[in-house]
């Protein structure tokens, strides 16, 4: 894997997908790239996670596949030897973080409020994921974090809608969101593949014009 200065400028949406079949994996990672979506991100929410991680490195060399929603202490070297090749985490406590930095990956740590982001600065993260961010308080949210830990990059995830694209990419410290929506368990149940790339290419352009703007809280 290339790495660019930074994790949150592979691409401003970040797709996660979770599986029942790992043999639908490729399939939706080649309707992701076709997209123009360079990356793809596979939630260890279920045993099927490796084994999806497993199928789109083999299978789409292309395309880069991560780990996302890791919480557990274990995860980061399994996904690594699954061929993960970034980390997305749930959670940032120390331990979280010994774990992904001896997987040698480039990773995100998890916060969902200032304290812990001025945690993760302290240790030296910039960028971390905001989880929870529709819940947490959204925009209004985005502004006390920048206000108490002015340096932190955020990658927005979980409780946003598409509709919500703009807003979250036009605040300074946002540089990605999640996008959890792209691969609806019907498309892939009914192997539409042809949905899911434009589910991809709609989520694309909502959230061009965001980053071609000058931002300001």
């Amino acid at each position: 894997m290339k790495e660019p200065r930074s994790l949150l400028d592979l691409s401003t949406v970040m797709p996660v997908i979770s599986l029942a079949d790992a043999a639908d994996a490729a399939p939706v990672a080649r309707a992701i790239e076709r997209s123009g979506v360079p990356l793809i991100l596979v939630a260890l929410d279920n045993p099927v996670g490796y084994a999806a991680i497993e199928r789109i490195a083999a299978e789409t060399p292309d395309i880069i596949v991560g780990a996302a929603a890791v919480t557990d202490l274990d995860q980061p070297a399994r996904a690594r030897d699954a061929g993960a090749e970034f980390l997305v985490a749930g959670v940032g406590h120390a331990p979280m973080r010994d774990a992904m930095r001896a997987t040698e990956l480039p990773h995100l740590p998890g916060v969902s409020n200032a304290l812990q982001a001025m945690e993760l600065l302290d240790d030296g993260y910039t960028d971390m994921v905001l989880t929870s961010a529709g819940a947490a308080g959204g925009i209004r949210q985005l502004k006390t974090l920048a206000a108490f830990a002015p340096a932190a990059r955020f990658c927005a995830a979980d409780g946003i809608s598409p509709g919500d694209l703009p807003r979250y990419l036009s605040a300074p410290n946002v540089g990605c969101v999640v996008a959890d929506w792209l691969a609806p368990v019907d498309a892939v149940r009914r192997r539409d593949w042809d949905r899911i790339q434009r589910l991809a290419e709609v989520a694309l352009k909502l959230s061009t014009p965001a980053v071609t703007t000058v931002r300001a809280l």
